[in-house]
């Protein structure tokens, strides 16, 4: 008798255990969708310190000098030539700007009236302009585009948060590493050492293939006298962060605009788009990213959409990083304990080479 009070008792604690467990798991699930928006502020912010972090790293080792007035430097030059840029074309795109406002009515009407010519444009023109299609549109875009604190708020933040962790990198790393169990503090250290690895090489290859996309751009709107192409090209740069659908993006506004002018401008437009896009994807991001992880594409477009639907824009920009992130923590506590892969000094070897 009093062994099965003592079993019932074992049994109904393992039940509330678990439970809490259940609970204390769903609880934690739910805070994090709630402030999912945050993380990726944060993410964002860290992708800016270890952009600090690499260029200091740099003037530290071609210059000597301490790794605070290094990153002190890297900040004042960033800054600097931000600015620069923005003085040299602000006004000039401002003004672009502008007539890209007041030319996309007449754009649309303009793209209305060629689809008209056919039965099959005719059903996407009246698709369009349906009222009841324009009321789902509205929502979706207001979600799409929502931010956690505002666009300007976000950027605040975010600039503002890159500068503390590029500060003291190492104290937050350490400080994470320091909550993992004494036998897993190593392998723990290694990831966030590959995580840096990864992401920074992401963030190199971005930069230059904006850069890429945008010169390329920018010279081909010059050469075929679309108007507007500077706005049209620094769309197209910073849109290249995102893979698969930055550049349908970026191309749909220069296509109309050309539209105006005529079907072939139109014409040209998109194979100079198509064109400056193939020569990225071949031969720009594998030379630079040198298949950083070899993502699947059908895996990052599957989690492009996700990110996009759960947090809006700031969702689809890092989704890549996000996907990095989670395929490098995969394969560090999951692929190589399951398949024996030794991952220690890895990445040495690899920078070395």
């Amino acid at each position: 008798m009093e062994k099965q009070e003592q079993s019932s008792s074992s049994y109904t604690a393992k039940v509330w255990t678990t439970v809490g467990i259940a609970a204390f798991v769903v609880i934690m699930l739910l805070i994090i969708i709630q402030t999912f928006n945050a993380f990726l502020l944060l993410l964002a912010a860290s992708l800016i310190a270890l952009f600090f972090s690499a260029v200091s790293g740099k003037i530290t080792k071609w210059t000597g000098l301490k790794d605070g007035v290094a990153l002190a430097i890297t900040i004042i030059l960033v800054f600097v030539v931000v600015g620069l840029f923005f003085w040299l074309v602000g006004a000039e795109a401002q003004v672009q700007y502008k007539e890209m406002q007041e030319a996309v009515p007449v754009m649309i009407d303009n793209a209305q009236n060629y689809l008209s010519k056919s039965d099959l444009g005719q059903k996407v023109s009246d698709y369009i302009t349906d009222i009841e299609n324009q009321k789902k549109v509205v929502p979706f875009l207001e979600g799409f585009f929502k931010t956690s604190f505002g666009v300007f708020g976000d950027l605040y933040i975010v600039i503002f948060l890159s500068m503390f962790l590029s500060i003291a990198p190492f104290d937050y790393v350490n400080g994470t590493v320091n909550l993992v169990p004494r036998r897993g503090k190593a392998k723990a250290k290694h990831l966030f050492e590959d995580l840096g690895f990864n992401l920074q090489k992401w963030i190199k290859g971005a930069i230059i293939s904006g850069l890429v996309v945008f010169s390329l751009s920018a010279i081909g709107l010059l050469i075929l006298g679309v108007d507007m192409w500077l706005i049209l090209a620094i769309s197209a740069g910073l849109l290249n962060v995102i893979p698969n659908f930055g550049p349908i993006i970026a191309m749909i506004p220069a296509v109309l605009v050309a539209l105006l002018t005529g079907p072939t401008q139109a014409l040209l437009v998109a194979g100079l788009y198509l064109t400056v896009q193939a020569i990225e994807s071949n031969l720009i991001t594998p030379n630079v990213q040198k298949k950083l992880l070899n993502i699947p594409p059908a895996l990052l477009i599957f989690f492009q959409v996700v990110m996009g639907t759960l947090t809006g824009g700031w969702g689809i920009i890092l989704a890549v990083p996000m996907l990095v992130i989670v395929i490098t923590v995969v394969k560090h506590l999951y692929l190589n304990d399951n398949m024996g892969i030794e991952t220690s000094g890895s990445i040495n070897a690899e920078k070395d080479g």
